[in-house]
């Protein structure tokens, strides 16, 4: 009887070691799905920026040339320039952040199972004794 509760108290360790190991995979895999998505946003957003930036320069251009303007118009849209690629910088670094933010929960996680697997392991261990002590010729046998 007491051979198969020390078995069961074993398999409980054994499955709760390997259960946190396969909870931490999983909360891995899901945050670097987020870092690729953060990254691809990132790299969506300096697209995005990039051509709105061309846009709104070039309706610049459109107008000054359709009124005949020719003075001034280049800082205007050199200031423009510097603005709106200082914003699309800082918005993209904003990104890229949430992605390397999503890859280091992943990180995390896999080192929290990693040690909640490991405070399983004695209890394992400890069975393993206990398991000995009890076998037929042994001390307690």
């Amino acid at each position: 009887m007491a051979q198969a509760a020390l078995i069961s108290e074993m398999a409980s360790a054994g499955f709760g070691a390997m259960g946190a190991m396969a909870e931490a995979r999983a909360q891995k895999a899901h945050a670097e799905r987020n870092a690729f998505i953060g990254r691809t946003r990132a790299i969506q957003t300096d697209t995005a920026e990039r051509a709105g930036l061309n846009d709104e320069l070039s309706t610049i251009r459109a107008t000054l040339a359709a009124n005949g303007q020719r003075g001034g118009a280049f800082e205007i849209m050199r200031a423009l320039r510097e603005t709106r690629g200082r914003e699309r910088r800082v918005e993209v670094a904003n990104r890229m952040q949430e992605a390397a933010d999503w890859r280091m929960q992943g990180r995390n996680a896999l080192v929290k199972g990693r040690a909640e697997a490991l405070t399983e392991l004695p209890r394992f261990g400890l069975s393993l004794f206990k398991l000995s002590q009890l076998r037929p010729g042994g001390p307690n046998g």
